[in-house]
């Protein structure tokens, strides 16, 4: 099984809350990257924390993520992962 982006911020901790998000509804999930820089200033890729999730759970994934940013009202995350 291959592993797939479908969420990205600069900040590990928030990553870590979408984690736990999905993972409540049995999408499995591991953090990649970690940010490198002062305080809260990133650089660029270098400061990129990727949220996997495997192949056959993609989808599942960023409707979780697209569903909670509408019931919320505003965006779950900070920055979003491509889609393909």
């Amino acid at each position: 099984m291959s592993w797939h982006p479908c969420y990205t911020t600069s900040f590990e901790a928030h990553a870590y809350v979408v984690k736990g998000y999905l993972e409540q509804f049995g999408v499995p999930c591991l953090i990649e990257g970690s940010p490198f820089g002062v305080g809260h200033l990133m650089f660029g890729a270098l400061g990129e924390v990727r949220l996997l999730v495997r192949e056959d759970f993609l989808h599942v994934a960023r409707g979780l993520i697209d569903g909670r940013e509408k019931q919320a009202g505003r965006p779950l995350r900070l920055i979003r992962g491509r889609r393909r």
